[in-house]
Formats: C-alpha cells, sequence, structure tokens
C-alpha cells in the first residue's frame, strides 16, 4: 500500500498550488494512512503535512508534526505494522484507533 503514497503526494501539492488546503490536508492524511508501515513514505507524509502546518501557521499542527517527522523512519522500522492505524494529524490521539476510509477502500479493492 506505500507505493500509493507517492501518487498522494503529487495530489496534495497540486491542492496546496491552486489553494484548495483542505483537499491537501485529506491527500496527506491518506498518504499516511497507506504510508505508515513504510518508513520512507511514513516520512515524507509527516515532511508534507509540517510544511502545510508551517503555510497555515498553525502552531499546534506544527508543533505535533515535529517529533514524528524525526522520528517517522526509527520508530516504523521498530513498530510500522504494530502500530494502529492513523491519519497522521495531531487531532487524533495515539490510542484512539481508526478504520481505512471509503474512498481508500475502494483503490484498494480493485
Amino acid at each position: 500500500m506505500g507505493f500509493l503514497a507517492p501518487v498522494l503526494f503529487c495530489k496534495a501539492r497540486a491542492a496546496v498550488e491552486t489553494g484548495n488546503l483542505a483537499d491537501a490536508w485529506t491527500a496527506l492524511q491518506r498518504a499516511h494512512i497507506l504510508g505508515q508501515a513504510y518508513p520512507l513514505p511514513h516520512a515524507i507524509a509527516h515532511w508534507e503535512m509540517l510544511k502545510l502546518a508551517w503555510r497555515q501557521r498553525d502552531l499546534k499542527e506544527i508543533a505535533g508534526q515535529l517529533t514524528p517527522t524525526v522520528l517517522a523512519i526509527p520508530l516504523t522500522l521498530l513498530f510500522g505494522r504494530k502500530r494502529y492505524l492513523r491519519d497522521g494529524r495531531v487531532n487524533i490521539s495515539d490510542s484512539e484507533r481508526m478504520s481505512i476510509p471509503n474512498d481508500l477502500l475502494q483503490i484498494l479493492e480493485q
């Protein structure tokens, strides 16, 4: 599933360029969900989220993305497939379980 993350990174960048930041966040969250078990896509997802939070001057999101961006690769190597599914944003607690969104399920079922 991590191989789909780059497509979503491109979608997020395109959304940022057109000023559609809500779509950019959605694409990055989907990229995080698909890539969180893979070190590089996981780290890129957090880096892109940090950049988008910076662009929006969202201090809570910036603070929440700093540590995951730095630790994404080592923690994914250690615990990647054992972690709960998360969308990568700071508005979700680490203990809260998520399900795969319907739009991703449709892609994965093809």
